[in-house]
């Protein structure tokens, strides 16, 4: 009888000659390539520079306020500062620009073109309901007389920018009053900054007909 061959037949490892393992790794090349062409085709969102913080007009942009976002704006793309160009550290804003808000092109200028300087004002009395930065307000000054009396009101700035609304507390904390930052233009500042050292009453009210900022 004949001896039986016993001998299991053994694998071979594929060659890379085998051209069915060639069409396989070049068939997963395209699909991944395929993959890639068709999101960059989709996706067309541009950076634009955003503000991280609160920007108030006529204060210097600085690096930390400033953070980049992914968008598509569409016909709006050419409103707003591009992420490929410098950030616009250094410049000022003419208006204000709120936290998460994209930086309007029209807005940042490296200086405020009408000379407006924020000036700090103390008020006696509260803000009105609803006025915040960013909103247009007429300045009163009341002029100190004598025994705590004041003149009557004369209008000194209208249609002023009012660029930041805080408070300050008095010797001790006994009191708080209301401190805003207004943007006064060169005819202006002079009137305020007198006002301000002789003690006179100043009154903020909202523009009428300017709008709000909201």
């Amino acid at each position: 009888m004949e001896a039986k061959n016993d001998e299991t037949p053994r694998l071979r490892r594929p060659s890379w000659k085998d051209p069915r393992l060639v069409a396989g790794i070049l068939l997963v090349v395209l699909s991944v390539v395929g993959v890639v062409m068709l999101v960059r085709s989709v996706d067309h969102s541009v950076g634009y520079w955003v503000a991280s913080q609160d920007l108030v007009p006529g204060r210097e942009i600085t690096q930390d306020q400033l953070t980049v976002v992914q968008a598509q704006l569409g016909d709006a793309a050419g409103l707003y500062l591009r992420a490929d160009e410098p950030a616009p550290v250094g410049s000022v804003v003419q208006g204000a620009v709120r936290r998460g808000e994209l930086l309007p092109s029209e807005t940042v200028a490296e200086v405020d073109p009408a000379g407006r300087q924020p000036v700090a004002v103390s008020l006696q009395d509260p803000l009105p309901a609803g006025v915040e930065p960013g909103d247009r307000v007429d300045l009163w000054i009341a002029e100190a007389v004598q025994n705590q009396e004041y003149s009557t009101p004369v209008l000194v700035a209208e249609s002023a920018e009012l660029a930041e609304v805080g408070e300050s507390s008095g010797a001790f904390g006994a009191s708080t009053n209301i401190v805003v930052q207004i943007l006064l233009g060169p005819e202006q500042l002079p009137t305020v900054l007198e006002a301000k050292a002789n003690g006179a009453k100043i009154s903020v009210v909202p523009s009428v007909g300017a709008g709000t900022a909201g």
